[in-house]
């Protein structure tokens, strides 16, 4: 018998989430599992439909206003502007949970219960044995109750540290027949003050291995961003917004380079909001006051990511909070580049320091500068990152290993029905 699971990614633009989701997907036995996936209408995602698998999309209220910077990560709108009757409600326990809730309220009536709606006729046509939602519960709300109202298995997978609600911890959190969460930090933030947690496993993101066994062309991709073929370059890849760090790298490279003065960077990913596209604004001026307008290249958002990688001579992952898996460092080692990490969250479950990679701490533009000059300068150190990064996403990190587990915790969310 084929079993049929819905994934729900609403997700408003390609990232790590969905990546992940395609590897599983791909990986899939369509003998044993038939999928079909609903993302939002304004995320241009398409390897779902080019692996012929059924998409539907449907409209995120809470997305439409991200462009316009008014919304952050998870929905949430910025804090409203200190003073005025806002203010006054905040102040004092009772009026601030007042305050909160009629936030909570307005959320669910402007953005959770029109998406649930616009949900449930797609379960119901599609039947789903089981819905996975891909994030964590307070970014998948309208999947819980779109699950519940058409009476669904459901799932979900955590991977963000955003934290759940009492409404979630007590309504929500219940109508799950499992969680599985990218990594241990991600696990121990959402259960929480959470008495009676559901069925759970710690199942990590997979890295496609296949993708980087196409033979690569360095010297090409250095052309491509006028890097001269003898100069160290160091890349960092990630969404642009300033918890990724890229503050952190431009301050570094410019320390590399008094002692690599030929040194190039490069930044792969771009700013979605608006708040995003001030900080890259910021950015571009920091590094002209640092001189580094020659040296410093933007790529913006990539799908070549595996042909990039491997013309670098180091991977920086610069977060400045913690990471809640850290996909960028697993598709280093891939690349067979050494990488340096910031020493939080999902990064500590996968580096060794100074087995499969160096750790420094976060924000700290300085230990990374050091760091990467270990690496530029002592070739054995350099060659065993590489050697056991490589080792490491081969052991742990391949689609095979993941594609094992997830469909294992199925058969056992499926097995309490009887």
């Amino acid at each position: 018998m084929t079993t049929r699971i819905l994934y729900i990614d609403l997700a408003p633009r390609p990232g790590g989430s969905i990546i992940s989701l395609a590897h599983l997907v791909k990986g899939l036995d369509r003998t044993r599992w038939q999928p079909m996936v609903i993302l939002s209408q304004q995320n241009a995602f398409a390897d779902f439909e080019a692996m012929g698998i059924d998409v539907a999309r449907v409209r995120t209220p809470q997305w439409e206003g991200l462009t316009a910077g008014k919304q952050d990560h998870g929905g949430e709108e910025r804090p409203a502007k200190e003073g005025g009757a806002g203010a006054w409600m905040r102040r004092g326990a009772y009026r601030a949970r007042l305050w909160h809730l009629g936030g909570d309220l307005r959320r669910w009536r402007r953005d959770i219960l029109p998406v649930t709606r616009a949900l449930m006729p797609f379960i119901r046509a599609f039947r789903p044995h089981l819905i996975h939602l891909n994030d964590a519960i307070p970014l998948v709300r309208h999947g819980i109750l779109a699950a519940k109202w058409t009476r669904t298995p459901v799932i979900n997978h955590s991977r963000a540290f955003v934290p759940l609600n009492a409404l979630d911890r007590r309504w929500l959190l219940p109508s799950l027949r499992g969680m599985i969460f990218i990594s241990q930090a991600v696990a121990r933030a959402q259960l929480q003050g959470v008495a009676s947690p559901p069925r759970h496993r710690v199942i990590p993101n997979p890295v496609d291995l296949s993708a980087f066994r196409h033979p690569s062309h360095p010297a090409q991709v250095r052309r491509e961003f006028g890097v001269p073929p003898d100069a160290p370059l160091i890349g960092m890849a990630g969404r642009i917004t300033r918890w990724k760090g890229q503050h952190v790298f431009i301050e570094a490279l410019a320390s590399l380079r008094q002692r690599f003065p030929q040194a190039h960077g490069l930044i792969l990913g771009e700013a979605g909001s608006a708040r995003d596209q001030a900080y890259r604004r910021a950015l571009q001026a920091r590094s002209r006051e640092l001189g580094l307008e020659a040296h410093l290249h933007w790529a913006g958002h990539r799908a070549d990511i595996p042909r990039i990688l491997p013309a670098l001579d180091a991977l920086a992952h610069c977060s400045v909070e913690p990471e809640p898996f850290g996909r960028v460092i697993i598709e280093g080692m891939a690349a067979g580049v050494p990488v340096t990490a910031s020493a939080a969250g999902g990064a500590l479950e996968i580096i060794e320091e100074g087995v499969n990679g160096l750790l420094t701490r976060p924000g700290d533009a300085n230990a990374l500068a050091a760091a990467l000059t270990r690496v530029l300068h002592d070739a054995s150190l350099r060659d065993r990152l590489i050697e056991n990064g490589w080792r490491t996403v081969a052991e742990r990190y391949t689609i095979e290993k993941h594609v094992a587990a997830v469909t294992e915790f199925y058969e056992l969310a499926l097995s309490d029905m009887g």
